[in-house]
């Protein structure tokens, strides 16, 4: 049972990027592609802290990286950033209601957008200020929003049930 929870996490982002990659992740909504990675990273941060969601996102941002023609390594970076925020429930401890960890998801994906945004923009490879923005932003975050219990159940089948101590106690 060890070695599940030793290639669970490779391998839900593994997962989710191949559903990215796949027809699932063709599928649009007024012009707007779901993004599966952001989703995972989230809620594994949401379900793992701030440490593992970080790591979760850099490395899954290097491998949605290498599909995409942006310079290398603007996904991992935001991914991690959303991995880190998206981990800062942990203060909480694991008593934290499961909507909230639902919103959590949602949130921080909205953020992962808004940075992606900015980031390309400091580049020069996009405005932010432009009309599909917005909608990016509602559209991923909402398709997030909607399937966060998914991959919060995900997680959960991977790492086991959370436990019940927060962790500012057992540091």
């Amino acid at each position: 049972m060890r070695w599940v929870r030793a290639l669970g996490l490779p391998l839900l982002i593994f997962t989710a990027v191949v559903v990215q990659r796949s027809g699932v992740g063709d599928l649009t909504l007024v012009g707007v592609h779901p993004d599966f990675v952001m989703m995972m990273v989230a809620a594994v941060g949401v379900y793992r802290g701030r440490e593992i969601g970080a790591l979760t996102g850099f490395f899954g941002g290097l491998l949605v990286d290498s599909f995409l023609t942006t310079p290398f390594g603007i996904s991992a970076l935001v991914l991690c950033v959303v991995g880190y925020l998206a981990g800062e429930i942990e203060r909480m401890g694991a008593t934290t209601p499961l909507a909230l960890k639902i919103l959590i998801v949602g949130a921080a994906s909205v953020v992962g957008e808004v940075l992606s945004s900015l980031v390309l923009y400091l580049l020069g490879l996009g405005n932010p200020l432009r009309a599909k923005t917005l909608d990016e932003v509602i559209i991923v975050g909402g398709i997030n929003l909607v399937l966060a219990p998914i991959a919060l159940g995900l997680c959960r089948l991977v790492f086991g049930p959370q436990e019940r101590t927060p962790m500012l106690e057992r540091r």
